[in-house]
């Protein structure tokens, strides 16, 4: 039986012009519609998109580039310290980006390098038009990255916040509200000497955890009490560490961390220090719902603020794609925080902009 046409022929690609043609649109509309570019009504954009998946149209990527002057790619770029890349915390941000960038059939251009060579990274990036924006994770105070980025003008978002972020996209939890909440809570219930065992101080996150934390001190008028005891980032192996150098003043009778993967460890160096806690120790982290970290055992025993870091994955995206694709504002995103507090504690401490589970 002989076909029709050369034998194995594949099927032609379908194009933009085929989508224009069968819905009686133009080859712009249709363009602006699968970019999800806002001036195209999200009825029009649901009906192209519809369309051309049930047409079988693939976009190409080339042409896509010469029309719109964007690679459909964002980058992110990362010094390649000692366990950066298996710290928890990393990789639950990344796995909501890469969740969040499929939505907008974007790619992540993922880089590293020396941190002193990370600038220079961004400037090839930028200099080459590989990217159409970068997501910055960890600011430092007065970042080089930053500095640079906004020299650039090129769209950028950042995990956290600094001194200037008035100036750029971020997504952050309130580091600040949440460990003076935190921390003013345990003092409503009687704690005066508390143990805060805290990330690295070298970025601005720890920095704003610690001020809240003191900020509670000094609203209840006292002027010590706080021992602030810091990891290097990644926050990995120090809970064990940590906890067993704050348990060696007796006078300590609540902990709070600054990661779950450090309580979890912490509990071994509690359990040899003849402590117990929810009895003469009180315990409470932050828990950014790593779900690779088993908090199980320590259900109902401590307390919990949460704030789950897969959701800031997904934020970040959309705050750089707001820039990316309608060259909007910069504008900041807050992940809410929820707390879970022990029965024994004060919960109506807790301002109303926070939830209480």
């Amino acid at each position: 039986m002989q076909e029709d046409g050369p034998i194995g022929r594949e099927r032609e690609q379908v194009t933009i012009k085929d989508l224009s043609a069968a819905l009686g649109l133009s080859i712009t509309t249709i363009s602006r519609a699968l970019n999800g570019y806002s001036d195209v009504s999200a009825k029009t954009r649901e009906r192209v998109q519809q369309t051309a998946l049930e047409m079988g149209y693939t976009p190409n990527r080339n042409a896509q580039r010469l029309v719109t002057q964007k690679s459909h790619s964002i980058g992110w770029i990362k010094g390649d310290g000692s366990q950066h890349f298996v710290d928890p915390h990393f990789v639950e941000v990344f796995a909501g980006v890469l969740r969040e960038v499929k939505q907008y059939d974007y790619d992540v251009v993922f880089a590293s390098g020396a941190e002193k060579e990370v600038v220079s990274l961004y400037q090839r990036y930028v200099n080459d038009q590989s990217v159409d924006g970068f997501i910055v994770e960890l600011p430092q105070p007065n970042d080089a990255r930053i500095d640079y980025l906004l020299s650039t003008g090129l769209p950028f978002v950042v995990h956290g916040r600094e001194g200037r972020s008035d100036q750029y996209a971020w997504v952050d939890i309130d580091n600040f509200g949440l460990f003076e909440t935190l921390t003013r809570v345990l003092l409503g219930a009687g704690h005066k000497q508390i143990a805060f065992i805290n990330g690295d101080e070298h970025y601005s996150f720890a920095v704003e955890r610690r001020r809240g934390a003191e900020a509670a001190f000094q609203q209840m008028g006292l002027s010590s009490g706080l021992t602030t005891y810091n990891a290097v980032h990644p926050m990995v192996h120090a809970g064990f560490q940590l906890t067993q150098k704050a348990l060696e003043n007796p006078d300590i009778t609540a902990i709070i961390y600054s990661s779950a993967v450090m309580a979890v460890e912490g509990q071994a160096a509690i359990e040899a220090s003849n402590r117990t806690v929810g009895d003469d120790l009180e315990i409470a982290t932050m828990d950014d719902e790593l779900r690779h970290v088993d908090l199980t055992q320590l259900e109902g025993r401590i307390s919990f603020v949460r704030a789950p870091l897969n959701d800031s994955g997904h934020a970040l995206v959309r705050q750089l794609m707001k820039r990316v694709q309608n060259k909007s504002a910069p504008t900041g995103e807050l992940i809410p925080g929820r707390f879970k507090l022990r029965p024994n504690l004060p919960a109506e401490l807790v301002p109303d902009q926070f939830i209480v589970e």
